[in-house]
């Protein structure tokens, strides 16, 4: 038997986690996950802390009907959940998407402490209500779609407290990494958890059945791991570099966590502490 040890949501893309004690499941994710993104203002490029470090030290959370943007500084900038502008499109990676422009004083706001891009400016944008982006159907059973809002590709993102225990041993520093440098939605802990055993899961669900997911492939992991959370500057070359000598994924590279989507239980509150049940894996 596992237990749900910790949940974070971030409500604007790669900015810093907040932690929940408890969450709503929406088939999109967490409810208010990556419901929002910073993109440049000509070229609608996607701004992450694989370019921008220093989005790990702004701060978005959700009071009310506002979101709430925090400096390093403590100060603040707040807009409506709903603000209303132009649709406009954007690049995530390799895939166009759509969202909805949140204005001109946030766009000023966030490139007074980010920094034009390339010389451009940056603006904000929301997931429109009639969200349409599916998450790669490779990995879904046949005629499944599921969707996600600006999470890299998946709703969910699991990962195990074992796992980076070991990878903590394995690396040797005196100082031991975070949870929060692979950015998870979910963490899960137990006695009986092996490390790495999350890729030999293929289900995730309440002891008492509200809510299921399934994990669908491994994460494989960026650069924003080697980004300190509190400073927002590349700390070095870990955990990169121990995590492609692990050998916990049968791929060539660096592997953190499973992605994961939701079968069952949209509506559901799912919290800090709740009993899981592992299917096809885990001891």
């Amino acid at each position: 038997m596992a237990e749900v040890s910790a949940l974070y949501i971030y409500p604007v893309k790669s900015m810093a986690g907040v932690a929940l004690e408890s969450a709503e499941l929406t088939r999109e994710g967490l409810a208010l996950d990556r419901r929002w993104m910073v993109i440049t203002e000509t070229s609608g490029q996607f701004m992450s802390q694989r370019v921008c470090p220093a989005m790990a030290t702004l701060t978005a959370s959700v009071v009310g009907e506002c979101l709430v943007l925090s400096d390093a500084r403590g100060e603040t900038f707040e807009l409506s959940t709903t603000a209303h502008g132009p649709t406009v499109e954007a690049t995530l990676f390799k895939e166009r998407v759509t969202g909805i422009d949140q204005g001109d004083e946030v766009g000023r706001w966030l490139t007074e402490r980010l920094g034009a891009h390339k010389g451009e400016a940056l603006r904000l944008i929301r997931v429109p209500e009639n969200n349409q982006r599916r998450v790669e159907p490779d990995v879904l059973k046949a005629d499944e779609v599921h969707r996600t809002g600006f999470a890299d590709g998946f709703p969910f993102l699991v990962a195990f407290e074992a796992s980076l225990e070991a990878l903590n041993a394995r690396i040797g520093v005196e100082s031991p990494l975070s949870m929060n440098r692979f950015r998870p939605n979910i963490v899960l802990k137990g006695h009986e958890l092996a490390a790495w055993s999350e890729h030999g899961v293929t289900g995730v669900a309440a002891c008492h059945g509200q809510y299921v997911l399934r994990l669908c492939k491994p994460c494989k992991r960026c650069k924003i791991t080697t980004v300190d959370q509190a400073l927002g500057v590349v700390a070095g070359k870990e955990p990169l570099k121990t995590l492609a000598t692990m050998g916990n994924v049968d791929q060539t590279g660096a592997f953190f966590g499973e992605n994961a989507v939701l079968e069952h239980g949209a509506g559901y509150v799912i919290n800090v502490g709740d009993a899981i049940v592992l299917d096809g894996g885990g001891q």
